[in-house]
């Protein structure tokens, strides 16, 4: 009974958010129903594990999201990201491309910047807030339907740049505090899969974005969407880019605090697009981005907050054990159990934390490579932990002024398609190429 009701919390707590409630009704009566299916008292459980998992992203991302939210204000209304998009589009996209070619350059762009960002260990969730207004200018200049735009900022920051080989991401880092490992193991099956995964990528969201193409669907800004007239006077491209390659440098060179990071890219960017922000308000400026930030800090922890109920269930334990006792190969043990970890406690990161110590003795005993283990758990750690009700995904949506039900298909793509592709490319190259890993 306590499995059943932990899955049909899970089921709850989907069906709520695809069809558009609160996030925070919907992670209530789905952890209520797992407390009632598994005997827990309601108000200990409620103020007590859904509370205490809510604060632990609330304490790793607030200021985090908070500075990124506003330097991504910063970049709207100065223009910076509009000479960004306008530079490298004018370089890349010529006059009279095909659609195919106007769709593969945006996306290739937006992953390529994605590459360096992420691997330079810029978090993946202030990367989309960061990128989403030059993402807005390269499809319209496109003309891709916006309802892809979290599909591709997705495909660019939770899936291969948390699980490549070096990534300083929270994914790969997990892998390494669970089994002791370095950041490189098994390097070419990692980068097999991330290869794949963009190929995956690539291939179907040029058919899916041609598809609506044919349907009549073309870009179209919401009125709260940040739009840049190119008439205006904007940041030269460099100077547009410098505070991001000053937060790259402080971060991955200097070893910078991540918050103190954004904080100081954030002011630097005021400073020197303050020629193109005198005319606007900036009170209005800080304080409207601040705002955006607490939603989506929160809808992250409330998510958290349900997996924190889940988690504290003898039913959790119980669905663990099964899983570690399947009799397979123990590389599709290992991908099963912490994509099924990742899926139930929300996160790639937590998932492992949570499986790998438990399952990494056994597959050790079944003759698995420690280096396969931590890059083929990395990988499947991106498949389950993107669901409807991934508090990653849901805070997101106030960014973009959009439904779930519009954003989700492409994200699926790219986040749950694209990466499972990935982790079997990297299963498959492990059991050939033993050595490798």
């Amino acid at each position: 009974m306590g499995i059943i009701g932990c899955l049909l919390g899970f089921l709850i707590v989907i069906i709520f958010c695809y069809k558009d409630w609160s996030v925070y009704i919907a992670t209530i009566v789905g952890a209520a129903v797992v407390m009632l299916f598994n005997w827990l008292p309601f108000i200990d459980t409620l103020t007590g594990d859904f509370i205490e998992g809510m604060f632990v992203p609330i304490q790793s991302f607030f200021f985090i999201l908070l500075f990124g939210n506003i330097q991504a204000k910063v970049y709207s209304v100065s223009g910076a990201a509009y000479a960004i998009a306008e530079s490298i589009m004018s370089v890349l996209l010529k006059p009279g491309a095909s659609n195919t070619r106007k769709n593969v350059i945006a996306i290739s762009v937006l992953l390529v910047i994605g590459i360096v960002l992420c691997m330079g260990g810029i978090n993946a969730s202030v990367f989309i807030v960061l990128m989403y207004p030059i993402a807005l200018t390269i499809f319209e200049h496109c003309d891709i339907p916006k309802r892809f735009i979290l599909g591709v900022l997705g495909a660019c920051s939770y899936t291969f740049t948390l699980t490549m080989p070096g990534s300083p991401q929270v994914t790969n880092v997990a892998a390494m505090s669970a089994l002791g490992t370095s950041a490189d193991v098994a390097a070419v099956p990692g980068l097999v899969g991330a290869a794949v995964e963009i190929v995956v990528t690539l291939v179907l969201l040029n058919l899916l974005i041609n598809r609506g193409r044919a349907r009549g669907e073309h870009f179209q800004l919401h009125p709260l969407d940040p739009h840049y007239d190119a008439r205006s006077p904007k940041p030269r491209f460099w100077v547009a880019i410098l505070p991001l390659i000053i937060l790259f440098v402080l971060f991955n060179v200097v070893k910078v605090d991540i918050n103190i990071c954004i904080i100081i890219s954030t002011a630097i960017s005021i400073l020197l697009f303050w020629p193109q922000l005198h005319g606007a308000s900036i009170r209005e400026l800080l304080s409207t981005g601040a705002s955006e930030s607490i939603h989506m800090s929160m809808t992250v922890a409330a998510i958290c907050g349900f997996a924190g109920v889940v988690t504290n269930t003898e039913a959790f334990t119980a669905m663990l054990d099964f899983m570690v006792g399947l009799d397979m190969s123990p590389m599709l043990i290992c991908a099963i159990v912490v994509a099924v970890m990742c899926m139930l406690t929300g996160g790639s990161s937590t998932g492992q934390l949570v499986s790998l110590p438990l399952i990494a003795p056994r597959l050790l005993d079944l003759g698995l490579n420690v280096g396969a283990i931590h890059r083929i758990a990395c990988f499947a750690a991106t498949t389950l932990d993107s669901l409807p009700y991934s508090g990653a995904i849901l805070m997101l949506l106030p960014l973009c002024h959009m439904k779930l039900r519009e954003v989700y298909p492409p994200l699926f793509i790219t986040t749950v398609v694209a990466t499972t592709s990935g982790t079997i490319a990297v299963i498959i190259t492990c059991a050939l190429f033993p050595g490798l890993t």
